[in-house]
């Protein structure tokens, strides 16, 4: 379970931020979940009656957590390496290389952006359970 503070509602929103734990404050990546020195808000559906000040307990998959992983930081590696091979495939110079991977990162940012999009009206990513504390 994280644990988090409601910061706002707004209509049927309301802004969660996560608080920090142990491992938060020595993870090289933690620029990707944090703004600054504060974690980023979570946008979630307010179907659980929350109010701002509200500390609740939120309950997430771990292998959402998993996926969100591999997608954020595996994915644009293999769409960077593959579009590398298909820019050397056909023109067998480093510079059509180079050109082809960078193609691919850029291809492989605009999926994952199309993809939190779809993923974004699942329940997949979302949490099992909220509970005030």
């Amino acid at each position: 379970m994280d644990n988090g503070i409601v910061k706002k509602t707004d209509g049927n929103f309301a802004y969660i931020e996560m608080e920090l734990n142990s491992g938060c404050r020595t993870c090289s990546n933690r620029g990707v979940c944090m703004s600054g020195d504060k974690p980023a808000l979570i946008k979630i559906e307010n179907t659980y009656g929350l109010n701002a000040g509200d500390k609740v307990e939120i309950d997430l998959p771990p292998q959402a957590k998993l996926t969100a992983g591999f997608l954020l930081f595996i994915l644009p590696l293999i769409f960077l390496v593959a579009g590398y091979y298909i820019g050397y495939a056909i023109k067998p110079t480093e510079s059509a290389g180079i050109a082809g991977g960078i193609i691919g990162l850029i291809s492989g940012i605009a999926d994952l952006i199309l993809l939190q999009k779809l993923l974004a009206r699942s329940n997949y990513f979302k949490p099992r359970s909220i509970k005030k504390v």
